[in-house]
């Protein structure tokens, strides 16, 4: 569905954007904690699951959010819903484009004396993004979270998807906390979905 920015269309979307980031978030702070854990302790089979588990979320949340963000670039729920290579095209496209933009905002303001104190040497953004990025990006989405593939028990080793990407997927998801991610004293008010329930009505004889 096509939408103008602050129409009703718009504003459900924008909860909803909402909505997948702080899944993203949660997912980001779980993986934080098991990797700490994993860190401190050692590796098990236990904490190697649960800590593959929140990463995986964390994968699947982000991607999600990054089309629904394109989706409100466009002015259109329906961008992403086209078919095939079109489709893959579209998103892949957008993803690596916000990716190098972040990386080229980073060197330059190292260059200019503009960055903020927690960055690292400029070698870590003065770079190209990997051609594979988005590619890689989505087939984890889809594989190691998304649908029950045989390859995420053989082919697909995450561990190496983390070593050759996570700083992307880190800066994207940094990228957006300040808009999306930052939570007052109160929860905010999500609609439909914080107005969810499960309590039970006793009904009348």
């Amino acid at each position: 569905m096509k939408f103008e920015a602050g129409d009703d269309v718009d504003n459900d979307h924008c909860t909803v954007l909402t909505h997948e980031f702080l899944r993203c978030d949660d997912a980001f702070k779980e993986f934080s904690k098991h990797a700490e854990q994993m860190i401190m302790r050692g590796q098990s089979r236990e904490l190697s699951y649960k800590t593959y588990n929140a990463y995986t979320s964390f994968i699947h949340h982000l991607y999600e959010f990054l089309m629904g963000c394109h989706a409100r670039d466009a002015k259109n729920t329906d961008i992403t819903n086209k078919k095939g290579d079109q489709r893959i095209k579209i998103i892949e496209w957008y993803v690596m484009h916000h990716a190098q933009r972040i990386m080229d905002q980073y060197r330059d303001a190292i260059r200019h004396g503009t960055a903020p104190s927690w960055v690292n040497h400029i070698s870590c953004y003065d770079i190209i993004v990997p051609a594979d990025f988005a590619k890689d990006f989505r087939e984890f989405r889809n594989k190691a979270i998304g649908h029950v593939a045989y390859e995420r028990a053989s082919t697909l080793s995450l561990s190496e998807f983390y070593q050759k990407y996570h700083k992307f997927l880190y800066l994207l998801y940094r990228e957006s906390i300040y808009w999306w991610g930052q939570r007052s004293e109160e929860f905010p008010n999500l609609k439909e979905i914080t107005d969810f329930s499960v309590m039970l009505t006793e009904e009348n004889p």
